[in-house]
């Protein structure tokens, strides 16, 4: 491979800096293989800028000079790259490169052999190939075995998250085996219509692996992979219930309010098996009415009562509109079961087509009925000696865990799911965050994160990222706000580098056909 520059000198800790040649294309983030007197170590580009004999460092530029229309040929004698770079993996030593050492592009990559050698691993089982590094063709290997330790996938409205998304999607179902193909079993909320070709004309992306792929819709379904969503009230608990119905009403309302209180009196007096019943039909709400007006006579207000009442009837309301709780849910532990046993793909649909006019609120409800299920169903399969995993996949994560500075009340889906972040990965619970803002979701739930692709995100969002990865390289994170789409910088335990790496994602277009797709103006104009 041929040489692109030497190093000039060690910095601080694992930093060198080096001489690259001017006319070689490179990218922040950019990976390059270091030689030393036959020690092989591969470093990553930080930051460079251009420098010459002419103007360098020590020597200021004179505005005069350019005033007076200098030679535009003098800036560019003998013009060279200098460079800072961070030390990522040594191969079988442990030294810095000393002045004087040869930089190159990544090697080629012939074989499997090959590819082993440069992670040093000992086989490829339980990896995925992803993407390939930037500047090179060599794939970035995902361990399979992190991955109940939770993802995040951040980037800006047309960074590239929902194609990335679709793309891991699309690794996750081909997982090869012994020889045999197989999925992991996944779950997505799907909030914009994103994934929903998968159950269709692109099924042939996620179906090698997968023995069952549906599409849960809030409306009637249209189609024999559409199946109308329905959930069991019955896995709430009366607080949960009380608060959620309560907030209907009055919005984020404080823990333990007076009138959640009295409908959590009153709900607690039933078994859990009559919510159901209690809570979507007129004679469940005529028959909670007497039992609360009953409560007048122990020293609660009519008010506070009325206030109740009005906020049972919004619930009705909305359960009558939407038409999604039933006690034999569509979408209950046996649907877990296949999804587990045919390594299946089930997505709830949430988009404007597949759930028309539903709100954020009844789609909280949604998320939190899934989360408790599917921590439920893998609890009992840890404790019955039948480890199983299921990823969730949440798309626009803020509207479900978000952070103290988003105005959104999800009280009923924070805690499960915070639950499902801390405790889920001992049971094969693995969560995928999306959002367009990382600094939006909760920094606790971030913080629980153990690997994240982070695209192109906005400044506001740099300095949250930077302290919620509690390790992301300062130069890195401040390339974010300027990353261009299609790159990627990964981060975190799934990645085999052991450190940030800057990856480029193959375009297919069943991929990213229907994915933030959006037709040139001048076609548009004169269509």
């Amino acid at each position: 491979m041929e040489s692109v520059g030497i190093v000039l000198q060690r910095g601080e800790n694992n930093s060198i800096y080096a001489l690259l040649k001017p006319n070689i294309d490179i990218i922040s983030g950019q990976l390059f293989l270091i030689e030393d007197e036959g020690k092989k170590t591969v470093a990553r580009l930080d930051d460079y800028f251009y420098i010459n004999e002419f103007f360098d460092e020590k020597t200021p530029f004179s505005r005069t000079l350019l005033n007076d229309k200098i030679d535009v040929e003098l800036l560019n004698m003998n013009t060279v790259i200098k460079a800072e770079l961070s030390i990522v993996k040594r191969y079988n030593h442990s030294t810095i490169p000393k002045p004087g050492s040869i930089v190159k592009f990544l090697p080629e990559i012939a074989d499997e052999k090959d590819l082993l050698s440069f992670y040093q691993l000992s086989s490829s089982q339980g990896y995925i190939k992803y993407g390939r590094l930037a500047g090179s063709k060599i794939p970035l290997l995902l361990d399979l075995n992190a991955i109940t330790m939770h993802v995040g996938i951040f980037g800006e409205t047309g960074s590239g998250k929902s194609y990335n998304m679709r793309y891991l999607i699309t690794l996750l179902s081909n997982i090869e085996i012994d020889g045999k193909i197989t999925s992991i079993p996944l779950i997505i909320f799907d909030a914009n219509g994103d994934y929903s070709d998968f159950t269709s004309f692109n099924i042939d992306l996620v179906s090698k692996g997968r023995g069952w792929i549906k599409k849960y819709v809030m409306r009637d379904p249209l189609s024999d992979y559409e199946i109308k969503l329905s959930i069991d009230l019955s896995l709430f608990t009366a607080k949960d219930l009380a608060d959620f119905i309560i907030s209907l009403k009055y919005g984020d309302i404080a823990p333990n309010s007076l009138q959640a209180n009295i409908l959590e009196q009153v709900l607690s007096q039933h078994d859990p098996q009559e919510y159901n019943w209690l809570l979507s039909t007129r004679e469940g709400i005529e028959s909670l009415k007497i039992e609360l007006q009953e409560l007048k006579n122990t020293g609660f207000s009519p008010s506070s009562i009325r206030a109740v009442v009005s906020s049972l009837e919004i619930f009705l309301n909305k359960v009558r509109k939407y038409n999604f709780v039933s006690s034999s849910s569509s979408f209950n532990e046996q649907t877990l079961d296949v999804i587990w046993n045919t390594k299946g793909l089930a997505i709830i649909d949430f988009s404007s087509d597949g759930a028309p006019g539903v709100d954020i609120s009844t789609k909280q409800l949604i998320v939190s009925y899934v989360s408790r299920l599917v921590l439920d169903y893998l609890t009992k399969a840890k404790y019955s000696g039948k480890q199983k995993l299921i990823g969730v996949v949440i798309e626009e994560a803020q509207n479900y865990i978000p952070s103290n500075d988003y105005p959104v009340n999800a009280r009923i889906t924070k805690e499960v799911l915070v639950t499902l972040a801390t405790q889920g990965r001992k049971f094969g619970a693995s969560l995928f965050l999306v959002s367009q803002r990382p600094a939006f979701v909760d920094k606790y739930v971030l913080s629980m994160l153990n690997t994240f692709f982070f695209h192109r995100i906005y400044h506001e969002d740099v300095k949250y990222v930077m302290s919620a990865t509690g390790g992301l390289p300062e130069h890195l994170a401040k390339s974010l706000p300027s990353l261009e789409t299609g790159y990627v910088i990964v981060y975190g335990l799934m990645s085999a580098l052991k450190s940030p790496a800057l990856v480029k994602i193959p375009w297919d277009d069943r991929i990213g056909s229907y994915t933030g797709y959006v037709m040139s103006i001048e076609n548009i104009l004169v269509s």
